[in-house]
């Protein structure tokens, strides 16, 4: 397994500092010509950490300005002093950087495997991901680079020697960064540190009782951490501290042995448990055999966003799609969930529907909410003639079969879930054709609020309506909810792979008058109508109002698909009127009325 120590090149996530590079605005883009000089260079090692001497072939990077010209130094035995604690060389080429602001004109860096410097570097050194500490200096008038560490460090014995290990925060907090950038000058206020992307666990090859994991100085473990040990390649024992934990530069957090308080580990996942995010993190999963399953409690396609203080996962409510009285457990079996994961057991034999399973704190609040899509027939995709500007799914967003343009009424199954604009939970659909019946379900009850609801409220009460006629179903204004016209956004309801469609009105499907698009055709009799070559068959499956919020309205007159663009009270998307002859692909509606998804491809 290859060694990773992604962790030990960052900052923790309790101190706000910017992840982006520095930028200096002052800076000539080109270098400024300057002579190159030799100098005699010491080097000091730090008077304790992991590195306690030189070594011949230790290589160090040395800088001004500019990464080109920075100059990679390969210690000797015969530049290294009787305790190891101090080299010293001629080296030449050397480009000094003088500030007015700063006496260190170099800047140096060890090990040179783990630098990552910049076009300009400045007095910034960065690091990239590495698996040894990791130490920096500036130079004095004497040109003596008086070494610094970077990191601070854990340091245990487990008394066996287990191959590798994983560690995490309780409370999910970051552990580390993807690169770690440095400012270090002669002025110790100077001293600034810039990161990348959070790593929230770390992945250790170890083979050794006495271990010590380097971790970004400031790290703050509010609720301790936990260790996972393998044999074997799989998880053999667990260690779980309790108590907060802060790094600090510099120094080493000596837990000591403690082999007595580390326990057999009990897997709760399976061999047979399937990832239902290989794909990508989403709000909706797609399952469509028996068995185990498991995807990350994050939220929505954030992949390392995940929740802290998680008690238990439930299956919240169900439905079938139809008018039959659902039995409860018949579209999952159970949840649960485990070490940051949901695990979701489906029946032996699947019972076409939809589910949304839950995860709770202690207090059994709702902290996040999946969709669940078992459909009864294979979901595919095409262009349809680029309707949409991105391939599309065949069907609704948690219908269980495709809408056929037929001479008989459209099968209601094929009508799927509806939901407010910009929320990530849906609700049932019609269950009959051409009638305004609402599907029925088992499990939690929907709620009708008194007016409009808080985003929080919304997430601790997937099944909570807000409601003000003609207007949003919240109180805050957000047009970014489903992504607007970005990226995928946490609130999208789509599974992975697949989002919201943007909108573009160029494109036939939202423009401003479908009817005159290639492939149009329309039957009210039957609820369907069609457009795109192939055609894409859309049911007429009506939406829940939002006045008197929640009641059906319209089904096989009138329909409404929803795309990734808001304003302040409304939704766009495609309003289709069979009953007033207007087919308006770039229309809008109340946010708080509840319409079909349409997914397409990301």
């Amino acid at each position: 397994m290859k060694k990773i120590f992604r962790l030990a090149l960052l900052l923790a996530a309790a101190i706000p500092f910017a992840c982006v590079e520095p930028v200096d605005p002052n800076e000539p883009d080109e270098p400024v010509v300057v002579e190159p000089e030799t100098l005699q260079l010491t080097f000091v090692l730090p008077g304790s950490g992991a590195k306690t001497a030189w070594a011949a072939g230790d290589e160090i990077v040395v800088h001004g300005e500019y990464a080109k010209d920075q100059v990679i130094v390969k210690l000797a035995a015969s530049d290294i002093s009787a305790d190891g604690k101090t080299a010293s060389l001629t080296v030449e080429k050397l480009y000094p950087y003088k500030r007015e602001d700063c006496a260190s004109t170099l800047y140096a860096s060890w090990p040179a495997s783990a630098s990552d410097n910049l076009k300009h570097c400045f007095f910034y050194s960065k690091f990239n991901t590495t698996a040894s500490p990791i130490l920096a200096a500036c130079n004095d008038a004497s040109n003596t680079f008086q070494f610094q560490e970077v990191l601070g460090a854990l340091k245990f014995s487990s008394g066996t020697a287990y191959e590798s290990f994983t560690i995490s925060g309780n409370k999910k907090e970051s552990l580390g960064y993807d690169f770690l950038q440095v400012k270090l000058t002669d002025v110790d206020q100077n001293f600034k540190q810039y990161v990348g992307n959070p790593i929230l666990e770390l992945d250790v090859t170890s083979g050794k009782a006495e271990n010590i994991i380097y971790i970004p100085a400031g790290t703050e473990l509010a609720g301790g951490f936990t260790i996972k040990f393998r044999k074997n390649g799989d998880f053999a024992a667990i260690y779980k501290h309790a108590d907060p934990v802060t790094i600090e530069r510099g120094k080493i957090l000596d837990l000591g042995n403690i082999a007595s308080e580390i326990k057999s580990y009990d897997n709760p996942f399976s061999k047979d448990i399937k990832d239902l995010d290989a794909e990508g993190n989403a709000n909706c999963y797609i399952v469509t055999a028996p068995g185990g399953y498991k995807f990350k409690a994050v939220r929505g396609n954030n992949s390392n966003d995940f929740f802290a203080d998680v008690a238990d996962a439930v299956v919240l409510w169900e439905t079938w799609n139809d008018d039959q009285e659902v039995e409860a457990n018949s579209v999952v079996a159970s949840a649960a969930y485990a070490e940051d994961f949901v695990i979701i057991r489906m029946p032996a034999t699947l019972h076409p529907g939809n589910a949304v399973v839950a995860i709770r704190d202690e207090a059994g609040t709702i902290l996040w909410s999946w969709h669940i899509w078992v459909p009864k027939t294979a979901i595919k995709t095409d262009s349809y003639g680029d309707i949409m500007g991105a391939p599309v799914m065949s069907r609704n967003l948690g219908a269980l079969v495709d809408c056929e343009a037929g001479d008989s009424p459209v099968d209601p199954l094929s009508y799927g879930l509806v939901y407010q604009w910009g929320r990530k939970d849906p609700f049932t659909n019609s269950h009959t054709a051409l009638t305004n019946s609402i599907a029925t379900w088992a499990g939690a009850d929907e709620v009708v609020a008194d007016g409009q609801i808080s985003l929080e409220e919304s997430i601790a009460n997937p099944r909570l309506l807000g409601h003000i006629n003609n207007g949003n179903w919240m109180f805050d204004v957000d047009e970014s909810l489903w992504g607007y016209d970005a990226d995928k956004a946490i609130y999208d309801p789509c599974p992975p792979g697949y989002r919201v469609p943007l909108r573009d009105t160029g494109k036939p499907f939202w423009s401003s008058d479908l009817s005159g698009q290639a492939g149009w055709g329309v039957n009210s009799a039957c609820g369907w109508l069609k457009i795109g070559d192939p055609a894409a068959v859309f049911p007429i499956a009506g939406y829940r109002d939002d006045y008197e919020v929640g009641g059906m309205a319209k089904v096989g007159t009138r329909t409404l698909y929803w795309n990734a663009r808001g304003s302040e009270a409304k939704g766009y998307g495609a309003d289709l009127r069979y009953d007033k002859g207007t087919y308006n692909g770039g229309g809008s509606a109340p946010k708080a009325r509840l319409g079909s998804v349409r997914c397409v491809a990301e």
